[in-house]
């Protein structure tokens, strides 16, 4: 191995070792309905090996009930993954707790529903779960997507300032708000990305692998499956390779067949259909979709609750050079045939039409998160060739960066609606006031290593996290200024 590759290996893997410190400094173990109704079945699966959580049932308000029995809502592969990873943790008996476990630090994600503090809502027996379910659903897949897109990035242009480029738009991004938490949208993420990528490398059985593996994971992920079936279809002009994508992805379609089976009687028919809580009983009539409405539109494109341009400001600066080239040698025809541009206006449509689009309780527009993750990838590699006005890109970066990490260190993604019956105001700065107003008085996330490790008050833990962020990108900017001396690439940064 020649010298200079030898470097490139190892800042490569010292930059995914330091995100995924940096990524797994907080972790969700705080028992929210999404993240406990995940968890159950992994409990009921190795103590009863039945899906039914009927004997948890009063632990989450998300479950669908199927005549007698009662099960999660959520799509099934995070929950069944994490079925032999959580037996060896039983096995090795790192799942011990007493009532004290998670209770450490006051809760005040429940403050707008009146209780000043939640720790009673804490099952500490579930905590060792939520722990490890936060670590491998949520903060190693979001490191391995920030370290993919800068491995792309630099191989386009080897600059310092890619190091840069990538850190702040990925935690500067509402991504970083769910990862550390078990929810299935960063898992979902990341299957989806490397399906793309594999399909951009006409790899198109693996490709159909990952797309159906992310659809396991999150359902709304399924619109890929025959759209990108479509174009393989239109570009390649072969049977043979549509055929490849289709069989790569027909385990995870007979999977997703066979679990409905088990649990609901019908091949086609998902849990969803028969959710108990009156609030989405909108899911009962064509899964909660119709059709797209302007305030919703708007609101997940600009609206300040769960826009996506205000959670992940970094693509504002891709979509402004993009416009501008539009309107000088652009092919439009390309579009019709790109995987990312149909499968993001198919996809960001479905969601439009979703009767509850803005996605509850949540930071930024999370049922958008999977298209995020490709938007950002393309986005980074493709800001890495222009030259962008510095004052400009600090300006959206440190709100993006800012936004977050207020998030991260105080609610996460618990940031309340216009209300407890899930009726936003599309476009309402309201959840926005509300993290400053918690920010203000000290409500910080005592989730975090420092803080359950060693006692350090989640406060000073919410600096040292900053800092460190700050510092390990610097670092790794300087030291890839280091590798790559000698390359006359310009910087993007003007």
């Amino acid at each position: 191995m020649k010298p200079r590759h030898r470097q490139t290996h190892i800042f490569m893997l010292a930059f995914l070792a330091a995100n995924l410190f940096i990524s797994s400094f907080y972790v969700d173990i705080w028992c929210t309905p999404n993240a406990v109704s995940r968890a159950l079945p992994v409990l009921t699966l190795l103590e009863d090996g039945s899906l039914a959580i009927d004997k948890y049932v009063r632990r989450t308000g998300d479950k669908s009930r199927v005549g007698e029995h009662y099960f999660s809502d959520k799509a099934p592969l995070p929950t069944l993954a994490a079925v032999p990873f959580y037996w060896l943790i039983k096995t090795v008996g790192l799942d011990k707790t007493d009532i004290r476990t998670g209770k450490k630090y006051p809760i005040y994600i429940w403050g707008p529903l009146g209780i000043r503090d939640g720790r009673l809502s804490v099952y500490p027996d579930m905590i060792p779960l939520l722990f490890m379910c936060s670590l491998l659903f949520g903060s190693i897949p979001f490191a391995a997507m920030v370290f993919i897109t800068l491995k792309k990035a630099l191989a386009a242009s080897g600059r310092p300032s890619t190091v840069v480029l990538v850190m702040v738009s990925f935690y500067g991004s509402f991504l970083f708000v769910f990862a550390g938490t078990f929810f299935n949208h960063i898992f979902a993420a990341f299957l989806l990305l490397f399906g793309y990528i594999y399909i951009q490398d006409r790899a198109y059985f693996r490709s159909g692998l990952c797309v159906g593996l992310s659809f396991l994971t999150e359902y709304t992920v399924g619109i890929a499956l025959p759209l990108w079936l479509l174009i393989i279809a239109v570009r390649e002009k072969s049977f043979k390779k549509s055929a490849l994508y289709g069989l790569g992805a027909l385990p995870a379609v007979l999977g997703f067949m066979a679990y409905n089976w088990i649990t609901t009687g019908h091949i086609l028919k998902t849990l969803n259909a028969y959710h108990v809580a009156q609030a989405f009983t909108g899911l009962s009539s064509h899964y909660g979709f119709s059709l797209p409405s302007w305030q919703s539109i708007w609101g997940l494109s600009f609206g300040v609750y769960a826009g996506l341009i205000p959670h992940a400001p970094a693509l504002a600066l891709g979509g402004y050079f993009l416009i501008r080239e539009f309107f000088t040698d652009y092919d439009y025809r390309k579009l019709l045939t790109s995987y990312l541009a149909t499968f993001s206006v198919v996809f960001f449509l479905a969601i439009s039409s979703f009767f509850t689009w803005w996605g509850g309780w949540t930071y930024g527009p999370r049922y958008l998160l999977v298209m995020t993750a490709l938007l950002l990838y393309e986005n980074a590699v493709y800001l890495n060739q222009k030259r962008i006005n510095a004052f400009v890109f600090w300006t959206i970066a440190g709100f993006g960066l800012i936004s977050t990490w207020m998030a991260k260190v105080t609610v996460m993604y618990m940031v309340p609606d216009k209300s407890t019956a899930l009726a936003p105001l599309a476009g309402s700065i309201s959840g926005k006031l509300y993290l400053v107003k918690e920010f203000l008085h000290y409500h910080f996330n005592g989730n975090n290593i420092l803080s359950l490790g060693l006692g350090i008050e989640p406060g000073i833990a919410a600096c040292i996290w900053l800092i460190a962020f700050i510092l390990i990108t610097l670092a790794f900017a300087w030291w890839w200024g280091k590798i790559s001396q000698g390359q006359n690439s310009p910087e993007p940064f003007s």
